[in-house]
């Protein structure tokens, strides 16, 4: 039997049940979903072929095909809520040998995103000490996304985020949620001027691989003002260290001035 892990529910969904008969001879292909049977194929009686209601399963028109070595069937108007479960396909012969042999998939319905999450408002560099502002959005899917965000391989603590944003359309639900940091060494990567920020957009109970979006800035480290080549340094004027405010004249200025008053 094939049928798909996550089938989308912008398309049609294949189901194909392939069986090797040898010298026996075929006496019915059933369907199931759940349990409860949808569709029949028996090539010795009229009409061949029987369907029975179940709830989240359609049938494509005229897309059954079915003989002695498969039946493949089209699923269409799919529903994640109800059309999600557990297929069945089974094979049954002919007497006097009477065989039964069946085959099941587990398969999830889910409009899944047609779009990588978007990553908006981040700059190429920073200086450390600036701040990093920037929002990632996810496309609109069902089952609704989860937004993560990761400073290089390390997910971000939830103080740096904002609050998550979530938007309907046409049923379908788009979230946005944002970051900001202070820049510092601690989030460059090893030997490395640059670091990655990361949204991971994940579809809750859908067997997919989450989406992610990556982007690389580039942390230049803070520059320190010169005068003639030499290193200029803010004096210290916390309240601990007020005496490197007083201005010092030179020893030989003093002099000067006391030579001077004694000529006088």
């Amino acid at each position: 039997m094939t049928a798909p892990v996550v089938a989308d529910t912008r398309n049609v969904m294949e189901l194909d049940c392939h069986f090797d008969m040898e010298a026996e001879e075929l006496y019915a292909v059933k369907w199931y979903k759940d349990d409860q049977e949808f569709f029949r194929y028996m090539p010795h009686q009229q009409p061949h072929i029987v369907t029975f209601p179940v709830s989240g399963v359609y049938l494509a028109p005229f897309s059954t095909e079915c003989g002695r070595q498969h039946c493949k069937l089209q699923l269409t108007r799919l529903s994640r809520h109800h059309s999600s479960g557990a297929y069945r396909c089974e094979i049954s012969t002919e007497a006097p040998t009477f065989r039964l042999a069946a085959e099941t998939h587990q398969i999830a319905v889910a409009t899944l995103p047609l779009e990588r999450p978007k990553v908006e408002g981040l700059q190429d560099s920073y200086f450390e000490g600036d701040t990093l502002q920037a929002n990632c959005s996810s496309s609109p899917s069902d089952p609704a996304p989860i937004l993560t965000w990761y400073i290089n391989d390390h997910q971000a603590p939830a103080h740096l985020l904002g609050d998550m944003r979530i938007w309907d359309i046409d049923g379908l639900v788009s979230r946005s949620i944002s970051i900001q940091f202070p820049i510092m060494p601690k989030y460059l990567a090893d030997d490395a001027d640059s670091a990655q920020l990361h949204c991971v957009s994940a579809l809750p109970g859908v067997p997919v691989a989450p989406q992610t979006t990556t982007r690389t800035f580039v942390i230049n480290p803070q520059t320190i003002p010169t005068v003639n080549n030499q290193k200029f340094h803010w004096p210290d004027v916390s309240p601990t260290n007020a005496n490197a405010c007083i201005f010092k004249p030179p020893l030989a200025f003093l002099s000067s001035i006391m030579f001077t008053w004694r000529m006088v």
